[in-house]
This record gives structure tokens, C-alpha cells and sequence, in this order.
């Protein structure tokens, strides 16, 4: 912070901190005083007794009022301070010599009088809420009118006059170099380029003399008198009326210094209330399933209070009228507009595509049934790994991206991943029941929107602990209906549903692509010759099949993992059998 200004006369007034410091304020203060002989000045000083013609009182005229942060008004101990107007003295200017009081000095008994010396105001108790109330201070320093600034002042003070010239109160991220506002329920990015053209505009309303150069120091300068952000304090939702604590479900008043960087742009009200729009709606999507509502409401919880680090992904595929649009909507209720960004999974690869997730909740990824990648980046983002970013004008960096990511189909997503890496974090729904024509509602979304508190709230309070809402979801990774799914979009896991394993290794061979006729004893030539039958354009590679095999038989379940040994004979042989080698045959061998 830069160093006071004595106020004209302070220097000169007597330490006695429990006695009156008179200061004369107001445009005709100069006048009233006009070197101890001014006719007001000597009234004063014959109304109130003890008070000395020749001691010079504090001045607050023109030049200070429109600096008056800037200056030492009284000295920091002094406990009582008389204030007597002489001339304008308008009522911004009261509060900033309030707020200067507040601020700078132990002052708990000042009085503002007339120039008769009768008490127009007891300023006293205004002047501890000040110090003790954030709200009374908050609005003080919008009343409080800007600091004039001259060409000679220093960067530090055009900063400061800026700041306040802009009405922002601006916080500063020193690793990404960012410059934000707090809009009393959390802190917005506040792009450079308004900062710039306002900084302009400063200058110029002024009558300011600037170049490029003295631009770009003010508001430099800016940034570090700005509070510098932490980190935002774990476990807390903000909505538009407070802030829910997700442990204890306490609910409170926002604060700044909780540094979140976004909120449900929703009250929340802390009580049951009815949600028929959004029970309607649930039980058709879940077919009337108990088990697949619930892991419907987790899948929400999930996204509700921002469980990025559950290490999982959600998928949502159907058709069009399935339902599926509803459920994206709903998400973006929860999460707000502000902290969501479309991406695609090809984005997660590329840390230029990345500029700008890094302060989201929730990525949306539409139709990605075709991207038949590994998915490398979506296994970084949603392991909770640093990934590098490269924003545009700001030298590139890494950190973790704190958002959910729901993928919304129409198909599942094709992945190449046989590693498991994908399966772990994968939790797919399906909405496979298309809504009739007659049946559908055009104002469906207006419905739900009006009871998003009660949603939220039950919601919140369907998991006594969030580990039952992950639960429910690890559940659903491994439902009936998630390994359809998978049995219907990949043909690794659909030519695996057609085999068990076993304790002993006494199984199928594994082959390889030289032994096409022994599909009856070998795995590898038995999947040729089934993807023969699909004419599936991309064949796993012998050295790669292995592995796909591994997941595929987990992805049905069996509980003994794949194994093989060489036999005496050097032949590899495995603990896998056909089901039903028939079957098999009928299906896709028999020409």
C-alpha cells in the first residue's frame, strides 16, 4: 500500500490522543481558517471552550477531498476527532472520509458539526460498522467518489483511481496471469482487452496524457494492488443465495475469501418440496427401474458437486425424443451456463483446443460416436493428471482441469483403448425409450426449470455420503444395461460374451493368423473369422488381440481374469472355453 499524505496541519496538532482534533472540510475551508484570522475560524473558537485561535486545525479542502485515500487525516491513535464543515461538502465525500478514519486511525467518538458548532451528525457508530461490517464497507466503497489524478501522479495512484473508475473489485491469478472481479457470489475472469480499453478511457475522461507504455504500467499496476486469489476452498456450492457447505449441509452468507470461481446460478431452498415434472420425466427415462433412477440421481450428484476427481466420465446415448437432450439441459441447470464449455474428445489431445477449460465444471461432448481414438486425453483429464494448456497471449501452463465430463450420443462412443484405462471411467445410460409424438410436452424444460431448488435439494439428499452416489454409478458401470451397450458398439466385447474362463489353463490355444481352419481350438483364428462375418474394416492386430482379450472377458464378467501357459509342446494354451461353440458357428461361421 502506498504511504500516507499528511493532511495540511497535522504535523502541527498537539499528541493527545483523548482529546478533540478539530479539521475544517468542505470547499470553503481554506477561507473559513484564512491563517487564523478568518471570521468563521474565530467563531469557532469562541463557541467551543478550550479550543486554541492559534493552533492550526487539520484542513480538508478541494485538493484533499478529491485525494482523500491518499492522506493521513489524524494521527493513528487519535480517539476523537471533530470535523466542522465550511462550504460543499457532499455526502460521497462524508463516507470517504469515514472510510478513511475507519482504515487509518483508532478514531471511535467523531462528530461532523456546523459552523455554529451544533452536531449535524454522529458519525461514531457509522465508522465501527465500517471496520466490523463487510457489507457497510463494501457499499462505502462504491459511494466513496473516485480519486483526481494528474499527469505527475504515480502509477500507484492512477491504479487505484482506475480500479475505482472501472467499479470492479479485482482480484489477480499470478500463475495464469489473470485479472478477475468478484460479483458478490464469485470471482469472474475479466478479459484484458476491457481492461485495456478502459484503462483508455480513464485517460482520457481525466484529460490524462498516455502512450502505450503508461497504459500498460497502470494497469500492471493494477494487477498487483489487486487481492490475490487462493485457492478455492474445497467442498463448498455457491448459489445465488449462499454458499452450501456439502459435509455438514450448513448453509452461509458468501464470502469473497472462499475464491470460487463460479456458482448454481439458483436459491436454494432448504427444504422438501414437490418435483413432478422432474419425477415424470426420470421415471420414463429409467423405465420405472428403482436401480437405474438412482444411478440417474448420482450421476447428478456427481455433476452437482463437481466430483472431477471420482476418475469417471458419464455417457449418455439414445435416440432423439429418448430423453437424453432433458438430461444435458438438467446438467447445465445445476452446473450454470458460465461454467460450461462444448468440447469434443479430440480437444482433450491438443492443449490449444484446452484454452478455457481450465476454470469450467462441466465439458459437454456431442456426438462422438465416430471418434474411434484411444481417448489419451479424456484418460488424463478424468485422472485428475496436469495437463498443459496453451492460451492464447499468455505463456503456456499446466494444471488440472476441475470439471465433469458427459458425453451425449446417439450411438456409444467407439474407443481403440484396450488397455481398461477407458472402461474404468466409462459410466454409460442408455435412453432407448423413445416418447411418442402425442405424449411429448413442448414446454417440458420450462417445467423442470421452474423446480430446479427442489431438484437440487433432492438431489443433494438422496446420498447420506457422496461414496454412495459413486457407488451407485461403479454399479452401473457394470450393469446389464452398460455391457448391452458395449456388446452392441464393440466387437471385442460382443466376440468375448461368447466365452468363460476357468481356474486351469486347459482351454483354447491362442493361435495366430496362419491357422485360420482351427477357429474350433483357437482364439485368434476363431475372432478372424468372426470379424470375416461382420466385415469389420479394422481387425486387432495379433500382437494387440491379447490384450483386448483380457478386457473383454472382464467387461462380461467373468470372474476369472485370462490366462495362459506354454504346454510342453511350446503351444500357449488358455483358461478359455467356448459357451457354446454351436452357437458360435451357427452365428457367424456357417457359410
Amino acid at each position: 500500500m502506498a504511504k500516507l499524505i499528511n493532511a495540511p496541519h497535522l504535523a502541527d496538532q498537539i499528541h493527545e490522543p483523548y482529546s478533540d482534533v478539530f479539521i475544517l472540510a468542505g470547499r470553503k475551508a481554506w477561507q473559513a481558517w484564512d491563517n487564523g484570522k478568518g471570521e468563521e475560524w474565530l467563531l469557532l473558537c469562541s463557541l467551543i471552550h478550550g479550543l486554541d485561535r492559534n493552533i492550526k486545525p487539520v484542513i480538508l479542502a478541494e485538493n484533499q477531498l478529491e485525494s482523500i485515500s491518499s492522506i493521513r487525516i489524524v494521527k493513528e491513535d487519535q480517539q476523537s476527532v471533530k470535523l466542522v464543515q465550511y462550504g460543499e461538502l457532499a455526502q460521497a465525500e462524508i463516507t470517504a472520509i469515514c472510510q478513511n478514519l475507519a482504515k487509518n486511525s483508532d478514531a471511535i467518538d467523531v462528530k461532523l458539526l456546523d459552523s455554529t458548532a451544533q452536531t449535524k451528525e454522529d458519525l461514531s457508530a457509522y465508522i465501527q460498522r465500517l471496520r466490523n461490517d463487510k457489507e457497510t464497507a463494501d457499499l462505502a466503497e462504491k459511494l466513496a467518489p473516485p480519486e483526481k489524478v494528474k499527469d505527475s501522479d504515480w502509477a500507484d495512484k492512477k491504479a487505484r483511481a482506475l480500479s475505482k473508475y472501472l467499479g470492479f473489485d479485482f482480484g489477480y491469478i499470478p500463475l495464469t496471469k489473470e485479472t478477475l472481479t468478484y460479483n458478490g457470489i464469485s470471482w469472474d475472469r475479466y478479459d484484458e482487452g476491457n481492461l485495456i480499453s478502459g484503462a483508455v478511457r480513464f485517460f482520457e475522461e481525466n484529460n490524462l496524457r498516455y502512450n502505450a507504455n503508461s497504459i500498460e504500467l497502470t494497469v500492471k499496476t493494477l494487477k498487483i494492488q489487486s487481492t490475490i486469489l487462493g485457492s478455492p476452498k474445497q467442498g463448498l456450492l455457491a448459489f445465488k443465495n449462499g454458499v452450501l457447505d456439502r459435509k455438514t449441509l450448513e448453509f452461509s452468507e458468501h464470502s469473497k475469501e472462499n475464491w470460487l470461481l463460479s456458482h448454481i446460478p439458483h436459491d436454494y431452498i432448504n427444504k422438501r418440496q414437490p418435483t413432478p415434472n422432474f419425477d415424470k420425466w426420470l421415471d420414463w427415462v429409467s423405465d420405472g427401474n428403482q436401480s437405474k433412477q438412482n444411478a440417474i440421481l448420482a450421476a447428478f450428484y456427481m455433476i452437482l458437486t463437481n466430483r472431477y476427481n471420482w476418475q469417471m466420465y458419464l455417457e449418455v446415448t439414445g435416440h432423439g425424443g429418448s430423453g437424453k437432450s432433458v438430461f444435458a439441459k438438467l446438467a447445465k441447470m445445476l452446473v450454470g451456463e458460465q461454467n460450461i464449455s462444448a468440447a469434443s474428445l479430440e480437444d482433450f489431445e491438443d492443449p490449444k483446443e484446452m484454452d478455457g477449460f481450465e476454470d469450467k465444471l462441466l465439458l459437454i461432448c456431442s456426438e462422438q460416436q465416430a471418434y474411434g481414438g484411444k481417448g489419451s486425453g479424456l484418460k488424463r483429464v478424468t485422472g485428475g493428471d496436469d495437463v498443459r494448456i496453451d492460451k492464447k497471449y499468455i505463456s503456456r501452463f499446466t494444471t488440472v482441469i476441475p470439471a465433469v465430463i458427459l458425453v451425449v450420443n446417439n450411438e456409444p462412443t467407439k474407443f481403440t483403448d484396450r488397455t481398461g484405462a477407458i472402461e474404468r471411467r466409462r459410466v454409460i445410460f442408455s435412453f432407448d425409450k423413445i416418447i411418442p409424438e402425442k405424449d411429448r410436452d413442448p414446454d417440458l424444460m420450462d417445467k423442470i426449470a421452474s423446480e430446479i431448488s427442489a431438484i437440487i435439494y433432492k438431489i443433494i439428499h438422496s446420498f447420506k455420503h457422496p461414496s454412495d452416489a459413486k457407488q451407485l454409478l461403479e454399479q452401473q458401470q457394470k450393469s446389464d444395461e452398460a455391457l448391452k451397450i458395449k456388446i452392441n458398439s464393440d466387437h471385442i466385447t460382443l466376440f468375448c460374451s461368447y466365452f468363460y474362463t476357468t481356474e486351469e489353463e486347459n482351454g483354447l490355444g491362442i493361435g495366430n493368423a496362419k491357422m485360420r481352419s482351427r477357429f474350433r481350438t483357437h482364439l485368434y483364428p476363431a475372432y478372424l473369422e468372426f470379424v470375416d462375418a461382420l466385415n469389420h474394416e479394422y481387425p486387432i492386430s495379433y500382437n494387440n488381440f491379447t490384450r483386448a482379450i483380457k478386457q473383454g472377458l472382464i467387461q462380461n464378467r467373468n470372474p476369472i481374469a485370462f490366462k495362459s501357459k506354454k504346454s510342453t509342446g511350446g503351444v500357449f494354451k488358455t483358461n478359455v472355453h467356448f459357451k457354446n461353440f454351436d452357437e458360435f458357428f451357427n452365428e457367424y461361421l456357417q457359410k
